[in-house]
This record gives C-alpha cells, sequence and structure tokens, in this order.
C-alpha cells in the first residue's frame, strides 16, 4: 500500500515509468482533447500485445474539433462510443453524436448521481467551492469513490455492459470516456487490461500515464481559481480533481477484495465475465509480439 496523500509530493504528480514498447502510452495527439490513448501495442503477460485501433480511452468528446473527429473515425477506426457519465454531465457538455451519424453512441453512467471531486456538472471550479462549503478533503472524497464506481449497483451494471461491448464488438474500435478519462475511464481501462492479461504494474503505469497529458489543464483551472479569487485552495486540491494517483487506485482494489476476495472473483462474480469471455475478449485484440 502505498503511504498517505499527505506524504505525496503536491503539484508534482507521480508519473509512470514507461511501459515496453508502448510508445508514449498510445497518446493519440488531438486538438481540442488531451487525455486520448489508444491501447493497441500494450504488452501482456503471455508475449502479446493489443492490436491497435481497437480499445481507445478518452476524456469527453464535447471539444473536438473536426480534425479530431475526423482522425478518430478515419485514422482510428472509432465505430462505437461508451460514455460513462451522468445525465447531467451528458447535457452539459455532449458528445458530437448529430457529426458522427456512422458511430454508434452509448450510455451507460456508472455513477447515477453527482459525485463531487469526480464527475462535473457545472465545472471544477465550482465543485471545489462546494467541497469547502462541506468542509471535506478532495482527495479523500475522490479516494472514496473508486469504491463506489466499482462496487455500487449502477458501477457495476455499467462495467459489466462496458466489457459485454467490447467483447462483441466485430471490428473498429470501441472508444470509452468520462469527463477527464482519470477515474471512471481509467477504471474501465483496468478492467479491461486485467481481462486482457496484461500485468498489474502496467496497468497501474497506464493508469497513472494521465498525469503526463493533463498538467496544462490543471494549470487552466490554478489560473481560473486566481479569477475567482480563489488562490488560497491547496494545490493538493487541484492535485486531486486533476490527476490520477495510485492511492485512488488501491482504494478501488482494496474495496473489490475486501467484497470479492480478488480481482479476478470480482470480474466473475460481479460483471459475469469469466474465464469463457476472458478469453474470448483476448482472441479477438491481442496480436503476437
Amino acid at each position: 500500500m502505498r503511504e498517505e496523500y499527505k506524504e505525496q509530493r503536491v503539484g508534482n504528480p507521480e508519473l509512470p515509468e514507461p511501459i515496453p514498447a508502448f510508445d508514449n502510452f498510445g497518446h493519440i495527439p488531438l486538438t481540442g482533447i488531451h487525455n486520448t490513448r489508444d491501447l493497441g501495442g500494450l504488452p501482456t503477460a503471455d508475449g502479446r500485445v493489443v492490436a491497435p485501433r481497437r480499445l481507445i480511452r478518452s476524456g469527453d468528446l464535447h471539444h473536438c474539433t473536426q480534425a479530431d473527429l475526423a482522425d478518430l473515425t478515419e485514422l482510428r477506426q472509432m465505430k462505437r462510443v461508451v460514455d460513462l457519465r451522468t445525465q447531467a454531465e451528458r447535457q452539459g457538455a455532449p458528445d458530437p453524436t448529430t457529426e458522427l451519424p456512422q458511430v454508434t453512441f452509448i450510455d451507460l453512467p456508472v455513477l447515477s448521481n453527482a459525485a463531487i471531486g469526480i464527475t462535473h456538472e457545472h465545472n471544477a471550479i465550482e465543485d471545489l467551492k462546494a467541497l469547502r462549503e462541506m468542509g471535506t478533503s478532495v482527495f479523500d472524497m475522490v479516494r472514496n469513490l473508486y469504491g463506489e464506481c466499482l462496487l455500487g449497483e449502477t458501477g457495476i451494471a455499467a462495467y459489466r455492459e462496458f466489457l459485454s461491448i467490447v467483447l462483441e464488438a466485430d471490428e473498429g474500435a470501441t472508444l470509452w470516456h468520462c469527463t477527464e478519462g482519470k477515474d471512471r475511464a481509467g477504471l474501465a481501462a483496468v478492467l479491461v487490461e486485467y481481462a486482457l492479461g496484461v500485468p498489474e504494474e502496467y496497468i497501474m503505469r497506464d493508469y497513472l500515464a494521465t498525469n503526463l497529458f493533463v498538467r496544462n489543464w490543471a494549470e487552466k483551472a490554478m489560473d481560473a481559481l486566481g479569477r475567482h479569487g480563489l488562490l488560497d485552495f491547496a494545490d493538493a486540491d487541484i492535485d486531486a480533481v486533476f490527476y490520477a494517483n495510485l492511492d485512488y487506485y488501491w482504494a478501488g482494489k482494496t474495496a473489490v477484495e475486501k467484497e470479492y476476495g480478488s480481482f479476478a472473483n470480482y470480474l466473475v462474480e460481479a460483471l459475469h465475465f469469466g474465464q469463457p469471455e476472458q478469453e474470448e475478449l483476448r482472441h479477438r485484440y491481442l496480436l503476437s509480439a
């Protein structure tokens, strides 16, 4: 287990070690969104790699430019989008469904209600202001929500259906996203990578890779706080909202192990994704290195 957050390097988020042969963590350089990554090339424990242009994790697509959308649909062969956000988030920042009639959009909210620190029904600034009024630690709020995402009735239903969609996809890429691509989408990536047989060390590195691509956005949030006269917010609050932290990962995993004994049992018992489904997933998505 990692040390407590208070001992982390505030303002200097943890960055991952590289993953062999997985260049820049599959990052897709887009103009309007910043944390979109193709899992293609990610190695598994049995020596295979994930096929390219099949599994893509991202933040929401609301700010995609026309060039971004062309990149995703033409170069990355995106055929379906799984939106893990709440209804309010979707209404506030809708995906470009009308611009992509050839793409199937599927709504699978992981959380049924607003969860300050993860969902952004308004914006991160208002989230932080609300937490200040509540006198609540932002970090503790986000960390505790990882267990709710994985073990709550809504989250289990969403992740179960997500894995089913990925398993049944015959061609093209499935892109899944939340708002920042850090928490709910990050956990979806953890689940599919675990089912594919990616070593846990690489799963954790890929989870932390968000921190390589969100720094500019966190700095913009600090600028916004300054404009709102709120610079007395601790840097740790900004870190908690914008950056991935392995304490979050461990909190989710610990909650799952307490309830189900192991991640393997969780896949089978909660998500109904047993060994036959995992073998079929690997057959469909893995290539010889």
